[in-house]
């Protein structure tokens, strides 16, 4: 199990989201090692896809509060980054749209007693595309403003951390981790790079 060791808020931030990329590599694996509509690591897919509709659900929630943050704080003469934000805001919006969509799929797989699994396939293919497509490079254009704009106690109220959040996040990680075979571990993975609209600079 992945061992954390800084308590700081933000390190709990960033191990909450290499798990997240961790558990993602796991269903990516899981799909490329299997056509469209085969069924052979559906017990994967559905414990990946409970993980991170949760995971992407509670770090929505951390981006808007880093959102709102940077929009009140960032000089407004600093007109690129505060565009920058305008396109970030829309990023997160789909985001947010394309996690409802595949919470409403998930949901629906399990209201047909798992019989609909190619359509559910269909769903989380589309939703590992969507993703993909908002991946961003690893180094954070707004992490020099989140270093001297925001103190402790700011990344604590990010964070959000509580004691339900971390049972939570441990139990869905240790389900991918028991319907995951051989080479799917989501523990084998690095987790190191970030999904937009993730402003914290990655832990490692």
């Amino acid at each position: 199990m992945t061992e954390k060791t800084d308590p700081h808020p933000r390190a709990e931030i960033g191990f909450e989201r290499r798990r997240q990329m961790q558990v993602r590599q796991s269903l990516i694996a899981a799909l490329e090692a299997s056509m469209p509509g085969q069924s052979s690591h559906a017990a994967l897919l559905e414990a990946a896809i409970e993980y991170m509709v949760t995971s992407l659900t509670r770090l929505d929630a951390q981006d808007i509060a880093i959102l709102v943050r940077l929009k009140t704080r960032i000089p407004k003469d600093h007109t690129d980054a505060h565009q920058g934000l305008v396109d970030l805001e829309a990023r997160q919006a789909r985001a947010r749209s394309e996690t409802k969509t595949m919470a409403e799929a998930l949901q629906g797989y399990r209201d047909s007693s798992r019989e609909r699994f190619a359509a559910f396939d269909t769903a989380v293919r589309h939703f590992h595309g969507e993703m993909q497509a908002m991946m961003t490079p690893r180094k954070n254009p707004y992490e020099p403003y989140t270093n001297t704009l925001f103190t402790d106690e700011d990344w604590t109220a990010i964070a959000g951390t509580t004691g339900e959040s971390l049972t939570l996040e441990e139990q869905h990680f240790e389900a991918v981790k028991a319907a995951a075979p051989d080479g799917m571990d989501p523990e084998s993975f690095s987790g190191t790079h970030g999904l937009k609209p993730s402003h914290i600079p990655s832990p490692d």
